[in-house]
Protein backbone atom coordinates (compact mmCIF):
# COMPACT_ATOMS: atom_id res chain seq x y z
CA UNK A 1 0.00 0.00 0.00
CA UNK A 2 1.33 3.49 -1.04
CA UNK A 3 2.47 5.96 1.78
CA UNK A 4 -0.09 9.04 2.20
CA UNK A 5 2.00 11.96 0.69
CA UNK A 6 0.22 15.55 0.08
CA UNK A 7 2.26 17.98 -1.15
CA UNK A 8 0.48 20.43 -0.28
CA UNK A 9 -0.28 19.68 3.40
CA UNK A 10 0.38 21.80 6.13
CA UNK A 11 2.39 19.16 8.02
CA UNK A 12 4.58 18.28 5.43
CA UNK A 13 5.00 22.24 4.21
CA UNK A 14 5.87 22.91 7.97
CA UNK A 15 8.49 20.05 8.55
CA UNK A 16 9.20 18.16 5.08
CA UNK A 17 12.26 16.70 6.42
CA UNK A 18 10.01 14.00 8.53
CA UNK A 19 7.98 12.95 5.27
CA UNK A 20 11.11 12.97 3.13
CA UNK A 21 12.60 10.63 4.95
CA UNK A 22 9.23 8.13 5.40
CA UNK A 23 8.83 8.50 1.19
CA UNK A 24 13.07 7.36 0.71
CA UNK A 25 12.10 4.38 3.17
CA UNK A 26 8.77 3.32 2.45
CA UNK A 27 7.82 4.61 -0.74
CA UNK A 28 10.62 6.34 -3.09
CA UNK A 29 7.98 6.97 -5.71
CA UNK A 30 4.63 8.28 -5.55
CA UNK A 31 1.56 9.55 -7.64
CA UNK A 32 -0.59 11.73 -5.97
CA UNK A 33 -4.19 10.66 -6.99
CA UNK A 34 -5.59 14.44 -6.13
CA UNK A 35 -3.20 15.96 -8.59
CA UNK A 36 -1.80 13.67 -10.93
CA UNK A 37 1.36 14.09 -10.96
CA UNK A 38 4.57 11.91 -9.50
CA UNK A 39 7.11 12.17 -7.27
CA UNK A 40 10.66 10.56 -6.81
CA UNK A 41 12.55 11.07 -3.66
CA UNK A 42 15.69 9.41 -3.66
CA UNK A 43 18.98 10.54 -4.76
CA UNK A 44 20.02 7.58 -7.00
CA UNK A 45 16.76 7.71 -8.85
CA UNK A 46 16.65 10.99 -9.40
CA UNK A 47 20.81 11.41 -10.83
CA UNK A 48 19.17 8.80 -13.44
CA UNK A 49 16.80 11.34 -14.19
CA UNK A 50 19.08 14.06 -14.96
CA UNK A 51 21.11 12.01 -16.22
CA UNK A 52 18.65 11.00 -19.46
CA UNK A 53 17.54 14.04 -21.36
CA UNK A 54 16.24 11.99 -24.07
CA UNK A 55 13.55 10.38 -21.91
CA UNK A 56 12.86 13.44 -19.47
CA UNK A 57 12.14 16.53 -21.04
CA UNK A 58 11.65 19.82 -19.34
CA UNK A 59 9.62 21.48 -22.27
CA UNK A 60 6.15 21.59 -20.13
CA UNK A 61 7.65 23.80 -16.98
CA UNK A 62 9.28 23.47 -13.89
CA UNK A 63 5.67 23.13 -11.94
CA UNK A 64 2.69 20.81 -12.06
CA UNK A 65 0.72 22.26 -14.23
CA UNK A 66 1.58 22.32 -17.76
CA UNK A 67 2.96 25.03 -19.54
CA UNK A 68 0.28 26.18 -22.48
CA UNK A 69 1.44 26.11 -26.54
CA UNK A 70 3.27 28.97 -27.65
CA UNK A 71 4.38 30.32 -23.91
CA UNK A 72 7.97 31.64 -24.01
CA UNK A 73 10.31 28.87 -23.88
CA UNK A 74 13.54 29.82 -21.22
CA UNK A 75 16.39 27.61 -20.22
CA UNK A 76 14.31 25.45 -17.02
CA UNK A 77 11.69 25.18 -19.60
CA UNK A 78 14.25 24.51 -22.86
CA UNK A 79 15.51 21.11 -23.95
CA UNK A 80 18.10 20.66 -26.16
CA UNK A 81 19.80 22.05 -28.68
CA UNK A 82 17.82 25.52 -27.64
CA UNK A 83 18.93 25.48 -23.52
CA UNK A 84 22.71 25.01 -24.81
CA UNK A 85 22.33 28.12 -27.17
CA UNK A 86 20.04 29.82 -24.56
CA UNK A 87 22.86 28.76 -21.60
CA UNK A 88 25.39 30.32 -24.32
CA UNK A 89 24.09 33.40 -24.42
CA UNK A 90 24.41 34.31 -20.70
CA UNK A 91 27.10 32.13 -19.49
CA UNK A 92 29.46 35.40 -19.92
CA UNK A 93 27.37 37.13 -17.11
CA UNK A 94 27.82 33.87 -14.67
CA UNK A 95 31.60 32.51 -15.57
CA UNK A 96 33.94 32.79 -12.41
CA UNK A 97 35.92 35.96 -13.48
CA UNK A 98 32.70 37.85 -13.98
CA UNK A 99 31.17 36.60 -10.05
CA UNK A 100 34.28 37.42 -8.59
CA UNK A 101 34.35 40.70 -9.39
CA UNK A 102 30.99 41.51 -8.46
CA UNK A 103 32.24 40.62 -4.40
CA UNK A 104 33.22 44.52 -3.55
CA UNK A 105 30.49 45.34 -4.30
CA UNK A 106 28.04 43.21 -2.62
CA UNK A 107 30.42 43.06 0.45
CA UNK A 108 29.50 47.01 0.59
CA UNK A 109 26.07 46.81 -0.49
CA UNK A 110 25.73 44.23 2.66
CA UNK A 111 27.42 46.59 5.12
CA UNK A 112 25.25 49.77 4.07
CA UNK A 113 22.39 47.05 4.73
CA UNK A 114 23.68 46.02 7.98
CA UNK A 115 24.46 50.09 8.81
CA UNK A 116 20.77 50.56 8.88
CA UNK A 117 20.00 48.41 11.78
CA UNK A 118 22.92 47.23 13.35
CA UNK A 119 22.42 50.46 16.22
CA UNK A 120 18.81 49.37 17.04
CA UNK A 121 20.05 46.04 18.59
CA UNK A 122 17.57 44.02 16.54
CA UNK A 123 16.35 43.80 12.91
CA UNK A 124 14.15 40.90 10.74
CA UNK A 125 16.65 39.48 8.71
CA UNK A 126 14.72 38.31 5.88
CA UNK A 127 13.34 41.82 5.45
CA UNK A 128 16.34 43.52 5.79
CA UNK A 129 18.97 42.11 4.42
CA UNK A 130 18.07 38.15 2.96
CA UNK A 131 15.52 40.25 0.40
CA UNK A 132 17.03 43.19 -0.29
CA UNK A 133 20.55 41.78 -0.78
CA UNK A 134 19.55 39.25 -3.78
CA UNK A 135 17.29 41.97 -5.11
CA UNK A 136 20.52 44.63 -5.34
CA UNK A 137 22.49 42.05 -7.49
CA UNK A 138 19.62 40.76 -9.95
CA UNK A 139 19.20 44.65 -10.48
CA UNK A 140 22.59 45.61 -11.47
CA UNK A 141 22.66 42.03 -13.36
CA UNK A 142 19.78 43.58 -15.25
CA UNK A 143 20.41 46.86 -15.32
CA UNK A 144 17.53 48.45 -13.08
CA UNK A 145 17.53 51.32 -10.72
CA UNK A 146 17.28 49.31 -7.45
CA UNK A 147 16.61 51.54 -4.52
CA UNK A 148 13.19 53.00 -7.45
CA UNK A 149 12.05 49.51 -8.18
CA UNK A 150 13.10 47.65 -5.11
CA UNK A 151 9.60 47.27 -3.42
CA UNK A 152 7.75 46.60 -6.79
CA UNK A 153 9.90 43.58 -7.57
CA UNK A 154 10.20 42.41 -4.27
CA UNK A 155 5.74 42.16 -4.21
CA UNK A 156 6.50 40.44 -8.01
CA UNK A 157 9.13 38.51 -7.17
CA UNK A 158 7.06 36.36 -3.63
CA UNK A 159 3.97 36.22 -6.05
CA UNK A 160 5.74 34.18 -9.04
CA UNK A 161 7.72 31.82 -6.91
CA UNK A 162 5.15 31.28 -5.07
CA UNK A 163 2.44 30.43 -8.27
CA UNK A 164 5.14 28.09 -9.57
CA UNK A 165 3.29 25.30 -7.20
CA UNK A 166 -0.18 26.65 -7.33
CA UNK A 167 -2.63 24.93 -8.74
CA UNK A 168 -4.42 24.18 -5.44
CA UNK A 169 -4.83 28.36 -5.45
CA UNK A 170 -6.92 29.16 -8.08
CA UNK A 171 -6.57 32.68 -6.41
CA UNK A 172 -2.88 32.75 -6.64
CA UNK A 173 -2.99 31.59 -9.94
CA UNK A 174 -4.93 34.76 -11.16
CA UNK A 175 -3.02 36.91 -8.87
CA UNK A 176 -0.14 35.96 -10.44
CA UNK A 177 -1.15 36.05 -14.48
CA UNK A 178 -2.00 39.86 -13.13
CA UNK A 179 1.47 39.96 -12.31
CA UNK A 180 2.91 38.60 -14.97
CA UNK A 181 1.18 41.53 -17.04
CA UNK A 182 2.58 43.89 -14.87
CA UNK A 183 6.39 42.85 -15.47
CA UNK A 184 5.81 42.34 -19.46
CA UNK A 185 4.70 46.34 -19.43
CA UNK A 186 7.53 46.77 -16.80
CA UNK A 187 9.93 44.96 -19.07
CA UNK A 188 8.83 45.95 -22.36
CA UNK A 189 10.15 49.44 -23.03
CA UNK A 190 13.42 48.29 -21.07
CA UNK A 191 14.07 45.53 -23.43
CA UNK A 192 13.14 47.69 -26.57
CA UNK A 193 15.72 50.36 -26.08
CA UNK A 194 18.24 47.78 -25.92
CA UNK A 195 16.98 46.11 -29.68
CA UNK A 196 16.80 49.47 -30.76
CA UNK A 197 20.74 50.44 -29.61
CA UNK A 198 21.54 47.32 -31.29
CA UNK A 199 19.73 48.05 -34.66
CA UNK A 200 21.81 51.06 -34.93
CA UNK A 201 24.53 49.75 -34.24
CA UNK A 202 25.35 50.55 -30.91
CA UNK A 203 26.45 48.12 -27.92
CA UNK A 204 23.11 46.91 -26.05
CA UNK A 205 25.64 46.37 -22.59
CA UNK A 206 26.62 43.47 -21.01
CA UNK A 207 24.04 43.07 -18.60
CA UNK A 208 21.69 39.96 -18.88
CA UNK A 209 18.95 41.86 -21.36
CA UNK A 210 21.69 43.31 -23.75
CA UNK A 211 23.40 40.35 -23.56
CA UNK A 212 20.30 38.52 -24.63
CA UNK A 213 19.28 40.83 -27.36
CA UNK A 214 23.23 41.22 -28.91
CA UNK A 215 22.81 36.72 -29.41
CA UNK A 216 21.60 35.52 -32.64
CA UNK A 217 20.15 31.80 -32.51
CA UNK A 218 20.02 30.32 -36.30
CA UNK A 219 20.93 34.20 -37.18
CA UNK A 220 17.79 35.16 -35.46
CA UNK A 221 17.16 37.37 -32.50
CA UNK A 222 15.47 36.03 -30.11
CA UNK A 223 11.67 36.93 -30.35
CA UNK A 224 10.21 39.42 -27.64
CA UNK A 225 8.18 37.07 -25.73
CA UNK A 226 11.59 35.11 -25.08
CA UNK A 227 13.52 37.83 -24.24
CA UNK A 228 10.62 39.00 -21.77
CA UNK A 229 10.15 35.47 -20.51
CA UNK A 230 13.96 35.34 -19.40
CA UNK A 231 13.58 38.73 -17.53
CA UNK A 232 10.90 37.28 -15.81
CA UNK A 233 12.46 34.14 -14.81
CA UNK A 234 16.08 35.50 -14.15
CA UNK A 235 14.35 38.02 -11.95
CA UNK A 236 12.61 34.98 -9.92
CA UNK A 237 14.97 32.65 -9.61
CA UNK A 238 18.34 35.51 -9.51
CA UNK A 239 16.39 37.04 -6.00
CA UNK A 240 13.58 33.88 -3.89
CA UNK A 241 15.97 30.79 -3.74
CA UNK A 242 18.50 33.31 -2.31
CA UNK A 243 16.51 34.95 -0.12
CA UNK A 244 15.40 31.65 1.28
CA UNK A 245 19.04 30.31 1.06
CA UNK A 246 20.13 33.64 3.61
CA UNK A 247 17.30 33.23 5.86
CA UNK A 248 17.54 29.56 6.59
CA UNK A 249 21.34 30.45 7.07
CA UNK A 250 20.93 32.44 10.41
CA UNK A 251 17.64 30.40 11.53
CA UNK A 252 20.07 27.40 11.75
CA UNK A 253 22.87 29.21 13.31
CA UNK A 254 20.55 29.79 16.39
CA UNK A 255 18.73 26.70 16.26
CA UNK A 256 21.94 24.67 16.75
CA UNK A 257 24.17 27.38 18.55
CA UNK A 258 26.98 24.79 18.62
CA UNK A 259 27.68 24.64 15.50
CA UNK A 260 27.53 28.32 15.06
CA UNK A 261 30.34 28.14 17.89
CA UNK A 262 32.18 26.03 15.26
CA UNK A 263 31.95 28.66 12.86
CA UNK A 264 33.08 31.34 14.74
CA UNK A 265 36.17 29.65 16.07
CA UNK A 266 36.91 28.69 12.60
CA UNK A 267 35.77 30.84 10.21
CA UNK A 268 37.22 29.17 7.05
CA UNK A 269 33.93 26.70 7.71
CA UNK A 270 32.09 29.49 5.91
CA UNK A 271 31.56 27.07 2.63
CA UNK A 272 31.14 23.98 4.47
CA UNK A 273 28.36 26.01 6.58
CA UNK A 274 26.82 27.19 3.32
CA UNK A 275 26.62 23.91 1.64
CA UNK A 276 25.22 21.97 5.15
CA UNK A 277 22.23 24.55 4.96
CA UNK A 278 21.19 23.90 1.21
CA UNK A 279 21.22 20.00 2.55
CA UNK A 280 19.65 20.35 5.40
CA UNK A 281 16.91 23.06 4.66
CA UNK A 282 17.06 22.61 0.78
CA UNK A 283 15.29 26.48 -0.73
CA UNK A 284 13.11 24.52 -3.39
CA UNK A 285 11.65 21.15 -2.62
CA UNK A 286 11.85 20.09 -5.90
CA UNK A 287 11.15 20.99 -9.82
CA UNK A 288 9.39 19.31 -12.45
CA UNK A 289 10.29 17.05 -15.59
CA UNK A 290 7.70 15.05 -18.39
CA UNK A 291 8.58 11.90 -19.77
CA UNK A 292 8.56 11.56 -23.47
CA UNK A 293 7.35 8.29 -23.57
CA UNK A 294 5.75 5.96 -21.30
CA UNK A 295 8.00 4.75 -18.51
CA UNK A 296 7.89 2.31 -15.34
CA UNK A 297 8.98 4.24 -11.78
CA UNK A 298 9.26 1.47 -9.13
CA UNK A 299 5.93 -0.14 -9.36
CA UNK A 300 4.12 2.73 -11.03
CA UNK A 301 3.53 2.70 -15.04
CA UNK A 302 3.91 6.31 -16.00
CA UNK A 303 2.34 7.49 -19.19
CA UNK A 304 4.06 9.61 -22.05
CA UNK A 305 4.01 13.18 -20.91
CA UNK A 306 3.17 12.85 -17.04
CA UNK A 307 4.21 15.68 -14.70
CA UNK A 308 7.23 13.51 -12.56
CA UNK A 309 8.60 16.06 -9.28
CA UNK A 310 12.12 15.58 -8.57
CA UNK A 311 12.39 16.25 -4.79
CA UNK A 312 15.55 17.98 -4.05
CA UNK A 313 14.85 18.44 -0.64
CA UNK A 314 14.41 14.70 0.24
CA UNK A 315 17.55 13.46 -2.22
CA UNK A 316 19.66 16.01 0.27
CA UNK A 317 18.24 14.11 2.99
CA UNK A 318 18.98 10.52 1.49
CA UNK A 319 21.20 8.70 4.21
CA UNK A 320 22.57 6.54 1.39
CA UNK A 321 24.58 9.91 0.29
CA UNK A 322 24.50 11.90 3.62
CA UNK A 323 24.46 9.75 7.07
CA UNK A 324 23.01 10.86 9.41
CA UNK A 325 20.99 13.26 7.10
CA UNK A 326 18.79 14.41 10.05
CA UNK A 327 21.72 16.15 11.75
CA UNK A 328 22.83 19.33 10.77
CA UNK A 329 26.85 19.42 10.64
CA UNK A 330 28.72 22.12 9.04
CA UNK A 331 31.86 19.70 9.67
CA UNK A 332 30.91 17.64 7.19
CA UNK A 333 33.18 16.69 4.27
CA UNK A 334 33.07 19.73 1.41
CA UNK A 335 33.33 17.55 -1.84
CA UNK A 336 30.18 15.51 -0.35
CA UNK A 337 28.15 18.70 0.80
CA UNK A 338 28.51 19.78 -2.60
CA UNK A 339 26.78 16.61 -4.40
CA UNK A 340 23.50 18.35 -3.11
CA UNK A 341 21.17 18.88 -5.11
CA UNK A 342 19.80 22.20 -4.06
CA UNK A 343 20.81 23.78 -7.62
CA UNK A 344 19.53 20.78 -9.55
CA UNK A 345 22.54 18.81 -11.37
CA UNK A 346 23.14 18.11 -15.33
CA UNK A 347 22.06 19.99 -18.29
CA UNK A 348 19.46 22.36 -16.28
CA UNK A 349 21.80 22.71 -13.37
CA UNK A 350 21.17 26.53 -12.07
CA UNK A 351 23.68 28.68 -13.70
CA UNK A 352 23.42 31.15 -10.94
CA UNK A 353 24.04 28.90 -8.16
CA UNK A 354 27.59 30.30 -7.76
CA UNK A 355 26.94 33.32 -7.09
CA UNK A 356 23.84 32.61 -4.42
CA UNK A 357 26.53 30.78 -2.64
CA UNK A 358 28.75 33.93 -2.72
CA UNK A 359 26.14 36.32 -1.37
CA UNK A 360 24.65 33.83 1.47
CA UNK A 361 28.75 33.51 2.32
CA UNK A 362 29.56 37.32 1.90
CA UNK A 363 26.25 38.36 3.70
CA UNK A 364 27.43 35.39 7.16
CA UNK A 365 30.83 37.04 7.11
CA UNK A 366 29.78 40.90 7.46
CA UNK A 367 27.03 40.13 9.81
CA UNK A 368 29.01 37.88 11.91
CA UNK A 369 31.93 40.48 11.57
CA UNK A 370 29.83 43.08 12.95
CA UNK A 371 27.15 41.05 15.40
CA UNK A 372 28.94 37.84 16.44
CA UNK A 373 25.91 37.19 18.89
CA UNK A 374 22.34 37.05 18.04
CA UNK A 375 19.35 35.47 19.25
CA UNK A 376 15.51 35.11 18.19
CA UNK A 377 13.37 38.06 19.02
CA UNK A 378 9.98 36.55 18.44
CA UNK A 379 9.29 33.55 15.83
CA UNK A 380 10.25 33.37 12.39
CA UNK A 381 7.19 33.11 9.80
CA UNK A 382 7.72 30.94 6.96
CA UNK A 383 7.34 31.41 3.27
CA UNK A 384 3.53 31.26 2.75
CA UNK A 385 4.15 29.29 -0.34
CA UNK A 386 4.92 25.86 -1.35
CA UNK A 387 7.26 26.36 -3.83
CA UNK A 388 10.27 27.41 -1.48
CA UNK A 389 10.75 26.50 2.04
CA UNK A 390 12.13 29.02 3.92
CA UNK A 391 11.22 32.27 6.12
CA UNK A 392 9.60 35.40 5.20
CA UNK A 393 10.29 36.98 8.63
CA UNK A 394 13.32 35.99 10.94
CA UNK A 395 13.17 38.43 13.96
CA UNK A 396 16.76 38.36 15.97
CA UNK A 397 18.32 40.50 18.43
CA UNK A 398 21.64 41.11 20.31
Amino acid sequence: MAVEFDFYSEAFQKEPAKKFAEMIEKCPFHKSEQYGWYSVFRYEDIMKILKDNETFSARFGPGPTYAPPGAATVLVSADPPLHGKQQQAIVQAFNARTIASMEEGIRTFVRQRINTFAHRGRCDLVTDLAIPLPLWVICQMLDLDFEREVEKLRGWVETMAGAVFSENNPELQQKAAGVAAEVAAFFLPHIQAKIDRDERGEDAGNDLIGLLVKTRIEGQRMPMNELLGFAQFLLVAGSGTTTNLIGNFFRLMMAFPEQYAKLRSNPALIDQAVEEVLRHDTPVHGLFRTNNTPIRLGDLDVPQDAKICLMWGSANRDPALFPEPERFDITRDLKDLRRNLAFGQGLHKCLGAPLARMECRIAAEEFISRIPSFEPDGEPVRFPYATLFGLDHLPMKW
